[in-house]
């Protein structure tokens, strides 16, 4: 007990420095203000990178002026541009080459039986579907992007495929996919509608 009269020491561990309180909150958000704008900057860098393959592949693709030769581009040029390991389009009830490397037939009712209802799927390979897609190549694939296509009255798939198992997962945009898909349409059935 202090004497009265006698003067009181502050205690240290009641006072509360604001100024460094409110310094060290600022540090903590424009940490987190960086990293967003980091995140940012990379996605842009992807989805422009993404951008010009999916440019690249549809100039190929534009070039074909046969359906052989379109065939001969999406296993070659079109792969390459994507940076994707098979490219493959099945039409249903229609086998419009002899001997393809990646436009094929299939029997009607696949379309439906890969995609349901839904206009694209992208994700792991399917184990019970992936053989049929891509033949010798199927156990090399880890992950794939399926796009429903009609063309010249005909139903048909689209299918990406890569060996990376997180190359195509089911969050990611499929537009870039979509569009692709819709200039496959229009170039097939200049073809396919004169069988």
């Amino acid at each position: 007990m202090s004497e009265p009269g006698a003067e009181t020491e502050p205690q240290a561990g009641n006072v509360v420095d604001l100024a460094s309180v409110q310094h060290s909150r600022l540090r903590t958000e424009n940490a987190r203000l960086q990293a967003t704008n980091e995140a940012l900057i990379a996605l842009a860098r992807t989805n422009l990178a993404a951008q010009a393959q999916t440019h690249a592949a549809v100039l190929a693709i534009l070039e074909a002026d046969t359906l052989g030769a379109l065939d001969r581009k999406l296993a070659g040029r079109v792969v390459g541009a994507l940076g994707v390991d098979a490219v493959r389009i099945l039409i249903e009830g229609h086998q419009p080459l002899k001997s393809a490397q990646a436009i094929h037939g299939a029997a009607p009712g696949l379309v439906d039986l890969l995609l349901g209802d839904a206009a694209e799927r992208l994700g792991r390979t399917d184990p019970r579907f992936v053989d049929a897609l891509y033949g010798p190549q199927a156990t090399r694939l880890g992950s794939q992007a399926l796009c429903r296509l009609e063309t010249a009255g005909h139903q048909g798939v689209l299918c990406l495929a890569a060996r990376e198992p997180g190359a195509f997962e089911p969050e990611q945009s499929a537009d870039l996919v979509h569009f692709l898909a819709r200039v496959l349409e229009r170039r097939l059935a200049l073809w396919l509608g004169q069988g």
